[in-house]
């Protein structure tokens, strides 16, 4: 068993379930990134070390995991 099989099975969830519901905030963001072009620079220009920019890079690495795992 991996240690990402062993997280999921720990949290009660399935590889499956998790993949979806970060798809749905990973959309979410991309959606207010397309709604929102200048309010979205603006957060990600001051927002110091961590931005929204950053928060959807993450998103899309972990969905990545997810799908190889």
């Amino acid at each position: 068993m991996t240690t990402l099989e062993k997280a999921l099975f720990s949290d009660n969830r399935a590889s499956a379930s998790v993949h979806e519901e970060l798809d749905q905030i990973f959309g979410a963001l991309a959606d207010f990134k397309e709604r929102n072009p200048l309010s979205f620079n603006f957060l990600c220009a001051n927002s110091g070390d961590l931005t929204l920019g950053d928060a959807i890079q993450a998103l899309a690495q972990t969905l990545e995991v997810l799908e190889e795992g």
